[in-house]
């Protein structure tokens, strides 16, 4: 899967400014349409300005067309590009770093947030568009039309204006929730990071990036929480995700292989056939007769 903070940020074809760990990017894709998989180690916001685009996660799909707007937890997922227009987005990555500085600088502000029961919620979130949103989406726009670096103190001041609209605002409970489960222990991460990220074809040292820590951290870290290894974990969730399509939906076998994270047809079948002892059409077939 592509790391697309790192492709982006690397990749001299947008335009794009940085703001401390702030990434500022004007993206635009012309390609035809497109199934692929990604994950980022940096969490963003997307402010669409012109196609469509879908997000997909194991939960729920997330087509958004121009004026729409998502936010994305670091992680993975799948994406559907469409060539019927130009796809263009406005898009701001946002490290775990930035993150916890913003909620020790504004600590007094937040300070009844940080207490409470994180939201169970999906790795990308809809941004429900209101006048403040609308307004800074048209703010971005205008420091890209400048073809010049903006001033970082004011970038960084309207981003953290942002944050605090979203913090304080009814409309936006789940990603603030969310935010604020960053600074929840390494455990705490971990396990949320594993649930919402073993439906796709991830490597262990990408799952160790996204918790924070180096790979063998990472193992040890896992065998405490989970109490076995991640790769038995990973591979019995994906089972038991792909018995529920199954049994509930009509995707094909070769849908199920790729929406349940394995490499292609052919293996998912393999894995499937060791677990259940019959491959995943005969199984299928038993159960809907």
């Amino acid at each position: 899967m592509t790391n697309v903070f790192s492709h982006i940020r690397d990749c001299s074809l947008f335009r794009k400014f940085t703001v401390d760990e702030l990434l500022f990017v004007e993206f635009k894709c012309l390609v035809e349409e497109i199934r692929f998989g990604m994950w980022s180690d940096a969490n963003y916001f997307v402010f669409v300005t012109n196609g469509k685009k879908m997000w997909k996660t194991h939960r729920n799909d997330y087509m958004v067309r121009a004026g729409d707007a998502l936010f994305v937890k670091k992680g993975a997922n799948i994406a559907h590009q469409f060539h019927s227009e130009d796809y263009c987005a406005l898009m701001i990555f946002m490290p775990d770093e930035f993150i916890k500085k913003f909620m020790l600088k504004f600590s007094d502000t937040l300070s009844y947030k940080k207490n409470t029961e994180p939201m169970d919620s999906d790795g990308v979130l809809r941004l429900e568009m209101d006048d403040f949103l609308m307004s800074y989406m048209k703010s971005l726009e205008v420091y890209f039309e400048a073809h010049e670096n903006p001033n970082t103190n004011v970038i960084k001041l309207k981003f953290e204006e942002l944050l605090l609209n979203i913090f304080t605002s009814s409309k936006h409970q789940e990603i603030a929730s969310y935010l604020c489960s960053l600074q929840a222990s390494n455990s705490t991460q971990l396990k949320q990071i594993m649930m919402d990220n073993y439906p796709y074809n991830l490597k262990l040292e990408e799952y160790a990036t996204l918790s924070n820590m180096s790979l063998s951290t990472f193992k040890r870290s896992f065998k405490a929480a989970f109490g076995e290894s991640p790769g038995r974990w990973i591979s019995n969730k994906k089972i038991a995700l792909a018995v529920q399509f199954l049994k509930t939906s009509d995707k094909s076998v070769n849908e199920i292989a790729y929406d349940c994270g394995f490499e292609d047809p052919s293996h998912f079948i393999k894995v499937f056939k060791k677990h259940q002892k019959v491959t995943p059409l005969a199984y299928r077939n038993a159960v809907t007769l």
